[in-house]
């Protein structure tokens, strides 16, 4: 547990083995059954059929090493999943609808989170309060920033917006509202054009240049 609380999220996994990968996902297919406080290495070792001499030897210092290296390979797969997602995007309204959207599903459908957030949602509070929440806001600015300047005019007010969109989609993901629904395009782009463009572009006719569906 304490390896989730204080991973460094700037950290990338590095190349991984087919082992490697087969106790990460192991490890998540546990704590998405289990929980993470009660999945065990003996369970991980199970699942994954591989011997917990072996995750010792993979992961040299047991449990806490190998949360963090699952942590660091989910939010390497997330970034990609992102970028593959917007990066050939040139309009700003379609930019941040399909990115809050794309963030949002997979945060919500991400089996091992939906579990912590359901029965051990003080193991997460704490990543997002405080000076931990300026750790996950500056991993996620430094990520979208570079694809918001362009729109924006300006290095800080792209570094501005990426934070705030990081805000909206942390608190439509620990608090989930009726009215948003990451499953639907509809609801997304009607939260991004009433609600947050007004509040992010340089212009603020940006967000008046498409029809209403």
């Amino acid at each position: 547990m304490g390896a989730l609380l204080t991973i460094d999220v700037n950290r990338t996994s590095g190349p991984a083995s087919e082992t490697d990968d087969r106790v990460r996902e192991a490890t998540l297919s546990c704590i998405a059954r289990f929980g993470l406080t009660k999945t065990t290495l003996d369970d991980i070792a199970r699942e994954s059929g591989v011997s917990r001499a072996t995750i010792y030897r993979t992961f040299p210092g047991g449990r806490d090493v190998l949360l963090e290296s699952v942590v660091s390979a989910e939010i390497a797969r997330f970034f990609a999943n992102l970028d593959a997602r917007i990066s050939q995007l040139d309009d700003l309204e379609d930019l941040v609808t399909v990115g809050l959207a794309a963030s949002m599903r997979f945060l919500s459908e991400h089996a091992a989170l939906r579990t912590i957030v359901q029965i051990e949602p003080g193991l997460l509070l704490p990543m997002f309060a405080f000076h931990r929440l300026d750790v996950a806001l500056s991993q996620a600015a430094a990520f979208a920033a570079p694809h918001l300047e362009p729109h924006l005019g300006s290095a800080d007010a792209a570094w501005s917006a990426a934070e705030h969109l990081t805000r909206i989609v942390l608190t439509y993901t620990m608090h989930p509202d009726p009215a948003v629904d990451p499953t639907d395009d509809a609801s997304i782009r009607r939260l991004v054009r009433h609600l947050v463009l007004p509040g992010i572009s340089a212009d603020p006719t940006v967000h008046d240049t498409k029809e209403s569906p």
